[in-house]
């Protein structure tokens, strides 16, 4: 995390951006009274991480979100049941750690009584989390938690199959990944040696290499020339970047986050390994791997569901926006996914028809669940079209970025192809 989203996320939380318009920052239990229709508010919870390993990620998600909840709340909120609702945003903050992140979703269920859960970013947090949830509907023989909850961001492949309550807005990793080694295999190929790295401990990370890059490579009859592994707190990366050096690598996957991917680049750039190609999964999207990486991290490509060089005119007002408040020139693609499933979470809310009483919280969080489920032909703020498919995660376009000149540039369309 740079210096400049700290003091950004400290302002957010201290200030509470706009609480004139009723928007909820902090974290902390209400009273059922407080959370419904007579208080005039619709309690959303938002968990991801704000301090520790995961920062860079989930802080420009979080500031998405409440961009998306100021703006619905300015406009005069949502109406139910004859009566404008105000969003009032609960913020928890789960570290990346399983074990913070599963009683925060407990809390935010059954203490805040919120109608929505969204988050969080890390699969190993999400996945546990909806551990707590009722695995099949209407299951009477299972007491799990019934409420519908949405990740923005958690990649790892059938994470939502924890749960029918389950949503994601991310992505298909399998079909990215493949798409991204078919144009550069056309783009640059041949290639003779393949090699990977992965960073075990992280189930996302893992999840890619076993069911997106290792698949896409059985399917051309390629065996890694070379397999590595690390940890995402790992400083050392010599004897690794050794291994792949050696077996002369000149298509390396980087199934990481940033963390250890710019440690990794820098032992690249040290021991002189430059293979012809790198591609990477959405943990290389953020401005530490050039700020912290600089030259080392030049060239990598990875995929991106959304990018502040989209000519929608509203993806540029909210780059404005974060760069407004963070300071930051980059707009990473969580400020958008945020901002975007906070939308269609409104969306989900406006055609359930809840009451937003409390005696009818589980029945409003099933018919907001269902909505979700049903979303079709949905116009998205960033200019595609998105649906939700039956394992309940939103079907969208693949882009590339490719890490061009200190900078993050949109590289491949599926309208305009190669842009450079």
């Amino acid at each position: 995390m740079s210096k400049r989203q700290k003091s950004e996320l400290q302002n957010i939380k201290a200030l509470g951006l706009a609480g004139a318009l009723a928007v909820s920052l902090t974290a902390g239990s209400m009273t059922s009274a407080q959370a419904f229709q007579e208080d005039g508010t619709i309690i959303l919870c938002s968990i991801e991480p704000l301090s520790g390993i995961g920062t860079s990620f989930g802080q420009p998600n979080y500031l998405g979100k409440v961009i998306a909840v100021e703006e619905i709340n300015a406009e005069g909120g949502i109406e139910i049941d004859g009566k404008k609702m105000k969003i009032k945003l609960i913020s928890e903050d789960d570290q990346a750690k399983p074990d913070q992140g599963v009683p925060l979703f407990r809390k935010c269920a059954e203490s805040d009584n919120a109608l929505v859960i969204t988050g969080t970013q890390y699969s190993r947090v999400t996945e546990s989390m909806w551990g707590l949830l009722q695995k099949k509907l209407d299951d009477p023989k299972d007491n799990g938690l019934q409420v519908p909850s949405m990740s923005f961001l958690s990649m790892k492949a059938g994470v939502t199959g924890v749960s029918e309550w389950a949503f994601r807005n991310a992505g298909d990793e399998p079909a990215q990944h493949e798409l991204a080694i078919k144009l550069m295999e056309e783009k640059f190929g041949p290639f003779k040696n393949y090699s990977g790295a992965v960073e075990a401990n992280e189930g996302h990370s893992v999840a890619a290499w076993k069911a997106a890059y290792t698949p896409a490579l059985e399917r051309r009859n390629i065996k890694p020339a070379e397999y590595v592994e690390w940890y995402e707190a790992d400083r050392d990366f010599s004897v690794q970047i050794r291994k792949l050096k050696r077996a002369d690598t000149d298509f390396f996957i980087l199934s990481s986050h940033l963390q250890a991917n710019v440690g990794a680049m820098l032992e690249a750039q040290r021991q002189g390994f430059k293979p012809k190609m790198i591609i990477s999964h959405i943990g290389s999207d953020a401005a530490e791997m050039v700020e912290l990486g600089k030259q080392s991290t030049e060239g990598i490509v990875f995929p991106t569901a959304i990018h502040m060089a989209f000519p929608a005119p509203k993806v540029k007002w909210l780059a404005d926006e974060y760069k407004k408040r963070t300071k930051e020139t980059y707009m990473p693609q969580f400020v958008g996914l945020g901002y975007e499933g906070i939308m269609i979470v409104k969306e989900a809310i406006v055609k359930a028809g809840i009451k937003n009483r409390p005696e009818t919280l589980a029945e409003d969080r099933r018919k907001v669940r269902d909505q979700l489920a049903a979303i079709r032909d949905y116009k998205s703020f960033a200019g595609m079209t998105l649906n939700m498919n039956a394992n309940r995660d939103i079907v969208r376009p693949v882009y590339l970025v490719k890490i061009t000149g200190g900078d993050f540039k949109l590289y491949w369309t599926p309208d305009k192809g190669f842009l450079f």
